[in-house]
């Protein structure tokens, strides 16, 4: 009879788990006795063993690699991981990462567990992975996720935390790892016995080293699908976990639903497949992780995730129709529309037309009372700045942009933004493009390409103008292009860590990789 409540899928894939892991121990130690004997029936060697000398031997072999995963199980790894992809602690003056930091904290007492260390992922992937007491979330997550939908995502985490899964997948590592050098030894060894072999009659391959690294390859495989095994059953246990946590099904279902939909962008950083397991969906595409027949059975370290949602649909007693309503995120109808080059774009809320940097001081704006022109007035409720934009020499102010800190031009609507906050802008301003700003974005890309081609690809062919001088130091910035997917040149204070944004410029490059990604979709 299938599970209908999280409390049954506990207890059933955690008791599986359970046997799966310790069958490793049994199997380990029967794959080193069985090497044994071929090793002293094919060569001789361990002639005077027996079969409880060689079950005495493999026991102790696994006793070692047993302790010695224990050892190398360190979190260590986890940091250095983090550390090569820029992760950073959450930055509390962002109201999106401080909320990230308070849900964690939530989690961590209802699990009533220590509260564990959190790290942002500067990409706009959406994923989130744990190990050890690290709980970890790209930027791509904490933008896109609602609240409840952050919650389920830190509670899955959070059972895998509770039950140190990261520590059985690092005891089941290196077991596999010992195996595959194992393997990889007999290879040498076939290559240096064809050698030998080669004063024999016949020379060619030695048919007893062939047998050997067949078992092994045999055991090396084995181990790899009962590692896989062990894994889809932490998974649903981790997923009845955050249920019982957050007593939300619908949201983790949604919260995957999102996840599992954006896996065309950052996957370069996530290729290790050591790691890829860590993740709450599988960051590298594999259509065997989403298939159902008997080799995605075998081989993915996931369940399919549509199988997945399925089960947190029948807890939450929903179906498709209301996770896609759920996951799709609803601006608010606004009642502002501006001009832009003779056309009239909108609707805009008041609060999306003080976040667009493309509305500068005279743009011209239609509201229900009638139409006036965007002016500094608007501006004056916010903090007002040393120093002048750098483009215009206008006042800066001090604001936000999708909760992320930025200082804002009041005159031509350019805005300066730290390094480490950029790609927090790009994630957050996705859901605020409008399809004309998206076609606007084309035409422009368009217009750029042609001008590269002529004045070939340089940032002063596109932004001829003299270098702009650092508000902050002084210092002349450089001009890059931000990146190659709408070839936007950006202004950078390499000493200051700050970018500059011309007005509009931000929009566009938030579009162009919108486009792109719908294209994928």
């Amino acid at each position: 009879m299938k599970p209908t409540t999280f409390w049954e899928i506990e207890r059933a894939k955690s008791r599986a788990a359970k046997v799966l892991f310790l069958i490793f121990f049994p199997f380990f130690t029967l794959s080193m006795l069985g090497l044994f004997y071929l090793l002293k029936f094919f060569w001789g060697i361990f002639r005077g063993g027996g079969f409880w000398e060689f079950l005495l031997a493999s026991s102790f072999m696994s006793l070692i690699l047993y302790f010695m995963a224990k050892a190398g199980a360190k979190r260590q790894r986890i940091l250095n991981f983090l550390i090569s992809l820029k992760a950073q602690k959450p930055d509390l003056q962002d109201l999106k990462h401080r909320q990230v930091q308070n849900v964690v904290r939530e989690m961590a007492i209802a699990a009533s567990v220590p509260e564990p260390e959190v790290y942002i992922i500067p990409v706009l992937a959406r994923n989130a992975f744990s190990a050890f007491d690290i709980i970890s979330i790209t930027e791509g997550a904490v933008s896109s996720l609602e609240r409840d939908e952050l919650q389920a995502v830190v509670a899955h985490e959070m059972a895998h935390y509770l039950r140190g899964d990261s520590y059985y997948k690092g005891i089941i590592s290196t077991f596999i790892m010992a195996i595959s050098t194992l393997l990889g030894a007999s290879l040498f060894l076939s290559g240096v016995n064809k050698n030998r072999d080669k004063n024999r009659k016949g020379g060619g391959w030695a048919w007893d080293f062939i047998i050997v690294v067949i078992y092994l390859y045999l055991i090396n495989l084995m181990a790899r699908l009962l590692n896989a095994a062990i894994s889809r059953k932490m998974e649903d246990l981790a997923d009845a976990r955050a249920v019982q946590f957050t007593r939300n099904p619908l949201a983790l279902a949604s919260a995957l639903y999102k996840v599992s939909r954006d896996r065309v962008r950052g996957l370069a950083s996530f290729a290790s497949p050591a790691l890829s397991s860590l993740f709450i969906v599988p960051p590298n595409i594999n259509s065997l992780d989403e298939g159902h027949g008997f080799f995605s059975n075998l081989f993915s370290t996931h369940p399919p995730t549509r199988k997945r949602i399925g089960n947190l649909l029948n807890l939450a007693h929903a179906d498709w129709n209301t996770l896609r309503q759920k996951a799709v995120k609803k601006r608010l109808k606004g009642d502002f529309w501006v001009e832009r080059d003779g056309k009239w774009i909108g609707p805009f809320t008041l609060e999306e037309l003080l976040e667009k940097t493309w509305v500068g001081e005279g743009a011209k704006i239609k509201g229900k009372e009638g139409t006036f022109i965007f002016g500094p007035q608007f501006l004056q409720k916010f903090t007002r700045t040393q120093g002048n934009c750098p483009r215009c020499g206008g006042p800066l102010y001090e604001t936000h942009y999708e909760f992320v800190p930025i200082i804002r031009c009041g005159r031509c609507g350019g805005i300066l933004v730290r390094e480490d906050r950029a790609m927090k802008l790009i994630a957050r301003g996705e859901s605020l493009i409008t399809r004309q700003e998206m076609e606007f974005t084309r035409k422009k890309v368009e217009k750029t390409r042609e001008k590269l081609i002529s004045g070939g690809a340089n940032p002063k062919t596109v932004d001829p103008s003299s270098p702009l001088k650092c508000p902050f130091c002084g210092r002349p910035m450089e001009r890059k292009f931000f990146n190659f997917v709408t070839y936007t040149p950006v202004d950078f204070c390499p000493k200051c860590k700050y970018y500059f944004f011309d007005g509009g410029e931000l929009e566009t490059i938030i579009a162009g990789l919108k486009r792109i990604d719908s294209l994928y979709k």
